[in-house]
Protein backbone atom coordinates (compact mmCIF):
# COMPACT_ATOMS: atom_id res chain seq x y z
CA UNK A 1 0.00 0.00 0.00
CA UNK A 2 2.69 2.49 1.06
CA UNK A 3 4.87 1.32 -1.78
CA UNK A 4 2.26 2.34 -4.38
CA UNK A 5 1.76 5.72 -2.67
CA UNK A 6 5.52 6.43 -2.64
CA UNK A 7 5.81 5.29 -6.26
CA UNK A 8 2.95 7.61 -7.25
CA UNK A 9 4.48 10.48 -5.24
CA UNK A 10 7.87 9.83 -6.86
CA UNK A 11 6.33 9.91 -10.35
CA UNK A 12 4.46 13.13 -9.48
CA UNK A 13 7.67 14.81 -8.23
CA UNK A 14 9.61 13.59 -11.28
CA UNK A 15 6.93 14.90 -13.65
CA UNK A 16 6.86 18.23 -11.77
CA UNK A 17 10.64 18.49 -12.12
CA UNK A 18 10.48 17.84 -15.87
CA UNK A 19 7.77 20.50 -16.27
CA UNK A 20 9.83 22.97 -14.19
CA UNK A 21 12.94 22.39 -16.28
CA UNK A 22 10.93 22.81 -19.50
CA UNK A 23 9.45 26.11 -18.28
CA UNK A 24 12.86 27.41 -17.18
CA UNK A 25 14.32 26.51 -20.58
CA UNK A 26 11.57 28.23 -22.54
CA UNK A 27 12.90 31.82 -22.21
CA UNK A 28 16.52 31.04 -23.22
CA UNK A 29 15.28 28.96 -26.16
CA UNK A 30 12.91 31.76 -27.20
CA UNK A 31 15.80 34.25 -26.98
CA UNK A 32 18.06 32.11 -29.18
CA UNK A 33 15.34 31.61 -31.79
CA UNK A 34 14.41 35.31 -31.66
CA UNK A 35 18.02 36.38 -32.25
CA UNK A 36 18.13 34.05 -35.25
CA UNK A 37 14.98 35.68 -36.68
CA UNK A 38 16.49 39.13 -36.08
CA UNK A 39 19.65 38.17 -37.97
CA UNK A 40 17.66 36.72 -40.88
CA UNK A 41 15.54 39.89 -41.09
CA UNK A 42 18.70 42.04 -40.98
CA UNK A 43 20.30 40.07 -43.83
CA UNK A 44 17.04 40.44 -45.80
CA UNK A 45 17.13 44.21 -45.20
CA UNK A 46 20.68 44.38 -46.55
CA UNK A 47 19.82 42.35 -49.66
CA UNK A 48 16.67 44.25 -50.58
CA UNK A 49 17.52 47.69 -49.11
CA UNK A 50 14.06 47.55 -47.50
CA UNK A 51 13.20 47.42 -43.83
CA UNK A 52 12.28 43.90 -42.68
CA UNK A 53 10.39 42.68 -39.63
CA UNK A 54 11.66 39.54 -37.88
CA UNK A 55 8.07 38.28 -37.48
CA UNK A 56 4.68 39.60 -38.58
CA UNK A 57 3.52 40.94 -35.21
CA UNK A 58 6.77 42.79 -34.42
CA UNK A 59 6.36 46.55 -33.89
CA UNK A 60 9.91 47.22 -35.11
CA UNK A 61 12.23 46.77 -38.09
CA UNK A 62 15.92 45.97 -38.48
CA UNK A 63 17.71 49.14 -39.60
CA UNK A 64 21.36 48.48 -38.91
CA UNK A 65 24.13 46.61 -37.19
CA UNK A 66 26.55 47.88 -34.56
CA UNK A 67 29.93 46.17 -34.20
CA UNK A 68 32.69 46.69 -31.65
CA UNK A 69 35.78 45.05 -33.21
CA UNK A 70 37.91 45.07 -30.02
CA UNK A 71 35.22 43.16 -28.08
CA UNK A 72 34.11 41.04 -31.05
CA UNK A 73 30.51 42.14 -30.38
CA UNK A 74 27.77 42.65 -32.92
CA UNK A 75 24.21 43.85 -32.28
CA UNK A 76 21.30 44.39 -34.66
CA UNK A 77 19.87 47.93 -34.45
CA UNK A 78 16.10 48.28 -34.33
CA UNK A 79 14.17 51.35 -35.47
CA UNK A 80 12.42 51.82 -32.14
CA UNK A 81 12.88 51.87 -28.38
CA UNK A 82 9.38 50.52 -27.72
CA UNK A 83 8.95 47.98 -24.95
CA UNK A 84 8.88 45.06 -27.39
CA UNK A 85 11.87 46.30 -29.38
CA UNK A 86 14.00 46.90 -26.27
CA UNK A 87 13.37 43.33 -25.13
CA UNK A 88 14.94 42.05 -28.37
CA UNK A 89 17.81 44.43 -29.02
CA UNK A 90 19.14 47.96 -29.09
CA UNK A 91 16.99 50.64 -30.64
CA UNK A 92 17.43 54.00 -32.29
CA UNK A 93 15.96 56.86 -30.32
CA UNK A 94 13.78 58.85 -32.69
CA UNK A 95 13.69 62.49 -31.71
CA UNK A 96 11.76 65.11 -33.62
CA UNK A 97 14.23 67.99 -33.42
CA UNK A 98 16.81 66.51 -35.80
CA UNK A 99 18.26 69.62 -37.40
CA UNK A 100 20.10 67.96 -40.28
CA UNK A 101 20.80 64.68 -41.96
CA UNK A 102 24.11 64.64 -40.07
CA UNK A 103 22.43 64.86 -36.66
CA UNK A 104 23.69 62.38 -34.07
CA UNK A 105 22.39 58.83 -34.01
CA UNK A 106 21.29 57.87 -30.50
CA UNK A 107 21.09 54.17 -29.61
CA UNK A 108 19.65 52.82 -26.36
CA UNK A 109 19.35 49.40 -24.77
CA UNK A 110 19.14 47.55 -21.49
CA UNK A 111 22.26 47.50 -19.30
CA UNK A 112 21.78 43.87 -18.29
CA UNK A 113 21.44 42.41 -21.78
CA UNK A 114 22.00 43.99 -25.20
CA UNK A 115 24.06 46.99 -23.96
CA UNK A 116 25.95 45.15 -21.23
CA UNK A 117 29.12 45.50 -23.35
CA UNK A 118 29.08 49.29 -22.73
CA UNK A 119 30.78 48.70 -19.38
CA UNK A 120 33.84 47.40 -21.28
CA UNK A 121 34.15 50.25 -23.78
CA UNK A 122 36.96 52.77 -23.43
CA UNK A 123 37.76 56.17 -24.88
CA UNK A 124 39.52 55.50 -28.19
CA UNK A 125 37.59 52.31 -29.01
CA UNK A 126 36.16 52.05 -32.51
CA UNK A 127 32.50 51.33 -33.17
CA UNK A 128 31.32 50.35 -36.65
CA UNK A 129 27.75 50.92 -37.81
CA UNK A 130 26.20 49.61 -41.02
CA UNK A 131 22.70 50.80 -41.83
CA UNK A 132 20.29 49.10 -44.26
CA UNK A 133 21.76 51.10 -47.16
CA UNK A 134 24.99 49.08 -46.67
CA UNK A 135 27.13 52.14 -45.89
CA UNK A 136 29.76 51.52 -43.19
CA UNK A 137 30.35 54.37 -40.74
CA UNK A 138 33.17 54.17 -38.21
CA UNK A 139 33.22 56.08 -34.93
CA UNK A 140 35.81 56.62 -32.21
CA UNK A 141 34.71 57.02 -28.60
CA UNK A 142 35.67 60.50 -27.37
CA UNK A 143 34.17 60.65 -23.88
CA UNK A 144 31.56 59.30 -21.48
CA UNK A 145 29.11 60.88 -19.06
CA UNK A 146 26.79 59.83 -16.29
CA UNK A 147 23.56 61.83 -16.25
CA UNK A 148 21.04 62.12 -13.42
CA UNK A 149 17.98 62.20 -15.66
CA UNK A 150 16.63 59.60 -18.09
CA UNK A 151 16.11 62.25 -20.79
CA UNK A 152 19.24 62.72 -22.86
CA UNK A 153 20.24 66.32 -23.47
CA UNK A 154 22.27 66.57 -26.67
CA UNK A 155 24.67 69.51 -26.53
CA UNK A 156 23.86 72.20 -29.11
CA UNK A 157 27.36 71.89 -30.56
CA UNK A 158 26.66 68.22 -31.32
CA UNK A 159 23.26 68.61 -32.98
CA UNK A 160 24.58 69.06 -36.54
CA UNK A 161 27.43 66.54 -36.32
CA UNK A 162 27.41 62.94 -37.49
CA UNK A 163 28.07 61.39 -34.09
CA UNK A 164 27.06 58.16 -32.44
CA UNK A 165 25.69 58.29 -28.90
CA UNK A 166 25.08 55.12 -26.88
CA UNK A 167 23.04 55.17 -23.70
CA UNK A 168 21.91 52.71 -21.05
CA UNK A 169 20.87 52.72 -17.38
CA UNK A 170 23.46 53.35 -14.68
CA UNK A 171 24.95 51.85 -12.52
CA UNK A 172 25.57 48.67 -14.49
CA UNK A 173 25.22 46.25 -11.57
CA UNK A 174 22.11 47.77 -10.00
CA UNK A 175 19.03 45.59 -9.65
CA UNK A 176 16.58 48.48 -9.37
CA UNK A 177 15.47 51.07 -11.87
CA UNK A 178 16.79 54.57 -11.56
CA UNK A 179 17.06 57.88 -13.36
CA UNK A 180 20.80 57.80 -14.01
CA UNK A 181 22.10 57.02 -17.51
CA UNK A 182 25.55 56.10 -18.80
CA UNK A 183 26.22 57.89 -22.09
CA UNK A 184 29.04 57.26 -24.57
CA UNK A 185 29.83 59.91 -27.20
CA UNK A 186 31.78 59.08 -30.35
CA UNK A 187 32.85 61.04 -33.42
CA UNK A 188 32.72 59.73 -36.96
CA UNK A 189 36.01 58.88 -38.63
CA UNK A 190 36.40 60.39 -42.06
Amino acid sequence: MFRKAFLALGCFVFLGGIIGIAKASLMPIKAIIGQHYLEVAWQESLKTNKLSKPWKSADFYMIGELTVPRLNISRVILNSVSGEAMSWGIGRVNYTNRLSINAPTVLAGHRDSHMKFMSKLNVGDRIDVVMSDGLLKQYIITHTEITNTPELQIPIITKNQDRLILTTCWPFDSLKQGDQRYVIFSNRLI
